[in-house]
């Protein structure tokens, strides 16, 4: 055989050798690739099921504090009517449950969005295909604040203004409190009518007080609605998580 024959032919094994190689190695980063894309993919999901329950939890905690501001509300109103009712009595005598609800329960959005911020903070936004999701959970936390503003107002109005009105005659307060601890906040759409009256409770007659319940009833009206715009937001983003985790 000639020399130059058998020279082309070991050329062309090495070159066909070579490119196996150079294909073998191509297409095993290849799969580390795809394995790593698809690892970090189902990671993101795992990390968005987390976000979604979070989400879950969030929406029915803002039903509930909607529901308690509306019976704050309620309960407000029920009260100024029974003080004007009476314009020439120094004081004025409501059921407690009503008392307890217009006075003592100031309740405040807290949600839970430890994961939410956690996954944020590990640069998981970037993961995300969907761009208004990604807008939607950046804003979130800013949004909490907002509004919380009015519920924050609400309260202050009943600890710094309203409870020294009504401080004289209120009595053992620790035990009205304890009368209706039990589950009070921890049950959604519970009314004023559902918790049980055990009697009642004297109230300063005032024209400062029955401003005051108004100037919070105010407050906790607008939060109520913006309660239920946020409430909504949430909602929207539990979808688009949801399509996001099945895509």
């Amino acid at each position: 055989m000639p020399d130059g024959l058998l020279s082309r032919r070991s050329v062309t094994r090495l070159a066909a050798e070579g490119f196996v190689v150079v294909a073998s190695i191509l297409i095993a980063f290849a799969l580390d690739a795809w394995w790593a894309e698809r690892q970090l993919e189902q990671e993101i999901a795992e990390d968005l099921a987390i976000v979604e329950y979070e989400m879950a939890e969030n929406i029915r905690l803002a039903q509930l504090t909607i529901d308690i501001m509306e019976q704050v509300v309620a309960a407000s109103n029920v009260i100024i009517a029974a003080l004007e009712a009476q314009p020439d009595s120094a004081i004025v005598e409501v059921p407690d449950n009503t008392f307890f609800w217009g006075f003592f329960s100031n309740p405040t959005f807290d949600p839970s969005l430890g994961g939410t911020d956690a996954w944020i903070a590990a640069g998981r936004l970037a993961g995300i295909d969907s761009p208004q999701l990604r807008q939607r959970l950046a804003s979130v936390r800013g949004k909490v604040a907002d509004v919380r503003e009015e519920q924050l107002v609400g309260r202050d109005i009943s600890v710094f203004n309203i409870y020294p009105v009504i401080d004289e005659e209120i009595g053992d307060i620790e035990l009205i409190q304890q009368m209706f601890a039990s589950g009070l906040h921890a049950r959604q759409g519970t009314s004023i009518q559902e918790i049980p009256e055990s009697g009642k409770i004297s109230v300063p007659n005032s024209n400062a007080l029955r401003f005051l319940l108004r100037a919070r009833i105010i407050w906790y009206e607008s939060s109520i609605f913006e309660m239920g715009d946020f409430q909504a937001e949430l909602e929207e983003i539990q979808a688009l998580i949801r399509e996001e985790i099945g895509q």
